[in-house]
């Protein structure tokens, strides 16, 4: 029996996978959440290294993750209710210290915690072409993948006030704003009459805190705050895994019907 899938499919292009190694790594477990796709293989690919999983292995991570998670967005709920009743005010009002007839940046971004490793379960989709098995014996097909994955908010980051102040305030500096991708493909053995294709979750750092965003500009009178908004930030960031593709966890996928 395959293993059966922990988190939904969303349609995407995202990651490539290299190599090719044992296909019976999920042949003792089922875990029923849908009823026609299970996993056949799982990968990760972290910090430059590809690993194969073994049933365990990925149980532990899906759930790890999952307790991570909820732990991640109790704090996130607590944080934004103290921002919505204002005990995370800027407590900035020094117009005086503002340059006369200058437009004048004071935003931040204070940090409030900064998690290396989340999978995003929310964003797995699937990242190929179906490849279907027409025989009547189990065939090895290669599958073709075609990466990419960049940094996500719950905030525009557009402006460049606001990138430079979270910029400084972020762990990991300019290098959240990075995109990763690549293609390559995977030899993969199909049961007859089965489709097969890979499944990609991200695994990203997150960065969440308070983003003060204060400009000031002199009217002709006197120095007059522009914009001053205070908002919680919620900021997760791509990471470079193996040949330039992003970090996270692929899984080899198999079907009866054609994946939607």
């Amino acid at each position: 029996m395959k293993l059966k899938l922990k988190f939904p499919v969303i349609l995407s292009l995202v990651v490539a996978l290299v190599g090719g190694t044992s296909s019976a790594a999920f042949a003792e477990t089922e875990n029923t959440v849908s009823a026609e796709s299970n996993v056949s293989r799982a990968f990760i690919v972290e910090d430059g290294v590809k690993k194969e999983l073994n049933t365990e292995q990925y149980d532990l991570l899906i759930k790890e993750n999952e307790e991570k998670q909820q732990l991640l967005e109790a704090q996130k709920s607590i944080m934004t209710n103290r921002i919505n009743i204002g005990d995370l005010k800027s407590r900035s009002n020094d117009d005086d210290l503002i340059t006369p007839f200058a437009l004048i940046d004071r935003s931040r971004y204070v940090q409030a915690g900064f998690v290396p490793t989340v999978y995003r379960q929310n964003l797995a989709r699937r990242i190929s072409v179906p490849v279907y098995n027409s025989g009547t014996q189990t065939a090895t097909r290669t599958i073709s993948f075609a990466a990419s994955q960049s940094f996500t908010s719950n905030v525009s980051l557009s402006a460049s006030h606001t990138k430079k102040a979270f910029t400084a305030g972020v762990s990991v500096g300019a290098s959240w704003s990075n995109s990763y991708s690549n293609t390559d493909s995977i030899a993969q053995p199909i049961p007859p009459k089965k489709y097969s294709w890979m499944q990609y979750t991200p695994n990203m750092s997150n960065s969440f805190g308070t983003m003060y965003e204060e400009l000031w500009n002199f009217d002709g009178k006197t120095n007059v705050k522009i914009t001053d908004e205070t908002y919680f930030l919620d900021v997760y960031i791509a990471k470079k895994g193996n040949a330039g593709l992003p970090d996270g966890l692929y899984v080899i996928m198999e079907t009866d019907t054609v994946p939607n």
